[in-house]
């Protein structure tokens, strides 16, 4: 959680509530007038926005988040493909559960080992992104979109942990410089 975690009083949090909300309010007012609107995949914000805040994310990880849910659609790509080359021979369950097992490991294993001091080290954005990939069915033409709508996410996100910075322990409004 956020470093202020301790001190968050109900004024606290029903104030952040109110930043969260207005900012996400602009956010998909805004997205909602790109052509980004079109592709359908702007709920793919909101898986992205709440793995950064379940996880604690600090402002110093954000490009690690980004990265992440990049790789993720490539790697839920790369599980569609899978399953799709073997479901004629075992049926698609079986295809399903093989393919899901198998990239599972070698997607944490990458992601745990080798690459777990790069930006791509964050497997739960990954595996958020990898859901998005598969709720669009791996549409190659909502790929780049959903990308840049994960990324947007966690850009979302940013900003509404942000918004504590205008806040006191107290939860009353402030200038960031006012602290």
């Amino acid at each position: 959680m956020h470093k202020k975690e301790i001190y968050m009083t109900k004024r606290y949090l029903w104030n952040w509530a109110v930043w969260i909300g207005v900012v996400s309010g602009i956010y998909c007012f805004l997205y909602s007038l790109t052509p980004l609107a079109d592709y359908g995949v702007m709920p793919a914000t909101f898986t992205a926005l709440p793995i950064f805040f379940t996880a604690g994310a600090q402002r110093k990880e954000y490009f690690h988040y980004a990265a992440s849910n990049i790789m993720g659609v490539v790697w839920g790509l790369l599980y569609l493909m899978g399953i799709t080359a073997i479901a004629g021979y075992v049926g698609a369950a079986a295809a399903n559960g093989i393919v899901v097992g198998l990239v599972t490991i070698v997607c944490c294993a990458i992601h745990f080992i080798p690459t777990g001091a790069t930006w791509l080290n964050k497997p739960a954005a990954m595996f958020g992104a990898i859901s998005s990939t598969f709720w669009i069915g791996g549409d190659k033409t909502k790929v780049i979109p959903l990308m840049i709508t994960l990324v947007l996410g966690v850009t979302l996100a940013l900003v509404c942990q942000e918004g504590t910075n205008f806040l006191t322990e107290e939860g009353k409004w402030t200038w960031p410089s006012k602290k």
